[in-house]
């Protein structure tokens, strides 16, 4: 079992998501691993990662 699966089961009340709610989890959970302590170190982890791992995971 990968850690994407359990993610992929929490159950998404957005009304009009632009991403899975679980490839937005994954990566807040890979920015705090990576140490980013706030928001703007973890928005700035994203922007940095976003790219690739969006073509990787799709």
């Amino acid at each position: 079992m990968s850690l994407i699966e359990p993610l992929q089961t929490i159950r998404d009340f957005r009304t009009q998501p632009e991403y899975p709610l679980w490839v937005i989890l994954l990566l807040v959970l890979m920015g705090t691993m990576s140490g980013c302590t706030g928001y703007r170190p973890l928005a700035d982890f994203v922007a940095r990662h976003q790219t690739a791992w969006l073509t990787l995971l799709q």
